[in-house]
């Protein structure tokens, strides 16, 4: 099943838009598409430092889940589809 920004992407961020500390808005495709490897570098956790956890979203919101942090990397390896 094909990943794409509108469906998948859009409402994961949606709840975060408010308080996630960027400089631009993850509510539009074409930033989040431009920004794409900020954001992966933000909020997914990173295999070589698992004791480390995503900075995005910021507290009091937990980390993505695993299965978020999934979609994300489908609908990138899918090259970002809108």
């Amino acid at each position: 099943m094909a990943t794409s920004f509108q469906k998948d992407i859009a409402p994961m961020l949606a709840p975060f838009r408010a308080n996630m500390m960027w400089r631009f808005d993850i509510t539009s495709y074409d930033t989040v598409k431009s920004n794409v490897n900020l954001i992966a570098g933000q909020i997914l956790t990173q295999p070589g430092n698992p004791p480390t956890p995503p900075s995005m979203p910021p507290a009091p919101y937990p980390p993505l889940t695993d299965q978020q942090q999934a979609l994300f990397t489908a609908w990138m390896n899918e090259n970002c589809p809108p």
